[in-house]
């Protein structure tokens, strides 16, 4: 691959950190300015079948697995930093890397792979809205087709900077998954014991469960899109110092948000418990919760399930556009773009359309969706390693050494992780 590919001598001179009479004041605005790609990618990526899981593992498992949200939030950080630091050093989408150093036949297989994961990801993103709004009686059949038309409409009129404001707006009603927690009846003095020296289960149920909590956390279409959401918010080397900011700001994040989840629905007890929609009916029994926790709860499954219905299908938009050289990107109009948004629009309807077909299983929608991504994930991870340390990629801006060896451990890690679960759900499906 040829040089130029990288960045010059002129462009990797202006990421170093220099000293500034600006202050914090004005660093913390810039950060703030530069906000979004990683932590919008980081916080919806607890979409329909995240929110579910962990859901299960509270209810079956409780405050015996909190201590994994540490290491799982640690990874999750690593592989959003690396994508995001692409973006801004090459000012490439990921699918572009790909093809450009893997050639174009690996690149086809892998994208293909993605779309099939995008449009299952879309399934069971609409089978989450589907089950959070029936919580209160409403029929899929008026919600999934409004939801649809209404994200279709999102997409097409709104371009990059106000799509981004209104996904930063939506992350706020995260909070109601802190709310339910405070208001369940938590032992917190039980949940720091278990966080300092957990009760560690070896049974078989326990053990499935610890790797799906891995195998949901990163998702194999997170790196795709917060990298193309760096190039359209067109974040140069220069910017990466402050945008770096962002990775352990949306870590952090992202493990509160799951610590809630789990130790809310701690309190439930397994039995019954097969979905984040069965945990909000579940919550409206618990003495002193009642039906405030169920509507916080089945609310926040709603807009997780509505912005990962969004944000997965442009997602999976932008890689294969980048494949084919195609224009992409919301900052394009539809006669621009017709390629991206044809594949958004096909994702949305195909998507909306299967949910609507009487007696569909919703969990096994779910489950199909989540065994997609743990096939197609260990090779995003491998082909991000391989690319990141490229130096005629990076240039000096390749992993360093200890963050090479923790990123190239959370491959092994995930990628373990995403094949045993994929085993499993294999093996109770049939």
């Amino acid at each position: 691959m040829s040089e130029v590919n990288g960045p010059t001598p002129e462009q990797t001179s202006v990421i170093e950190p220099k000293k500034s009479s600006k202050g914090w004041w004005a660093s913390l605005l810039l950060f703030l300015a530069f906000i979004g790609p990683g932590l919008i990618t980081g916080i919806f990526g607890n979409d329909a079948g995240g929110i579910t899981t962990y859901s299960v593992i509270g209810a079956k498992y409780g405050l015996s697995i909190i201590w994994m949200i540490i290491p799982v939030t640690l990874m999750l950080v690593i592989f959003q930093e690396m994508s995001g630091r692409m973006g801004a050093i090459t000012g490439k989408g990921l699918s572009d890397l790909i093809r450009e150093n893997f050639g174009i036949r690996i690149a086809f297989y892998l994208i293909l792979a993605k779309l099939l994961a995008g449009m299952a990801n879309a399934l069971a993103n609409f089978a989450g809205m589907a089950a959070a709004l029936e919580l209160f009686g409403v029929s899929k059949f008026i919600t999934v087709p409004a939801m649809a038309v209404f994200i279709w409409l999102l997409a097409i009129k709104a371009n990059y900077r106000r799509i981004e404001k209104i996904f930063l707006i939506g992350i706020l009603f995260y909070a109601a998954y802190i709310v339910a927690g405070f208001l369940a009846p938590i032992d917190w003095s039980e949940v720091g014991r278990q966080v300092i020296r957990p009760s560690i289960d070896l049974s078989p149920g326990y053990f499935f469960l610890l790797v799906a909590l891995i195998g949901t956390t990163v998702a194999p279409w997170m790196p795709f899109y917060q990298q193309s959401a760096v190039v359209e918010k067109e974040l140069k080397i220069s910017d990466y110092k402050y945008a770096r900011w962002e990775t352990p700001a949306a870590g952090l994040s992202v493990g509160v948000i799951i610590f809630f989840i789990i130790l809310t629905c701690s309190t439930l007890g397994g039995d019954g418990i097969e979905t984040a929609a069965d945990a909000a009916r579940a919550l409206a029994y618990i003495p002193g919760v009642g039906q405030h926790a169920t509507i916080l709860f089945g609310g926040g499954l709603l807009v997780d399930s509505i912005g990962a219905a969004l944000i997965i299908p442009l997602s999976t938009s932008f890689s294969v556009c980048e494949i084919f050289g195609w224009e992409s990107g919301v900052n394009k109009s539809f006669s621009d773009a017709p390629q991206f948004y044809g594949l958004f629009t096909l994702q949305i309807f195909v998507g909306a359309a299967i949910i609507l077909i009487p007696d569909i299983s919703l969990i096994g929608v779910m489950l199909i969706s989540q065994m997609i991504n743990g096939l197609l994930l260990p090779f995003v991870l491998i082909a991000m390693l391989f690319l990141v340390n490229d130096k005629k990629i990076m240039g000096q801006y390749t992993n360093r050494p200890l963050f090479n060896l923790a990123a190239i451990i959370c491959t092994v890690l995930v990628s373990a992780a995403a094949i045993i679960l994929v085993a499993m759900a294999i093996f109770n499906f049939n």
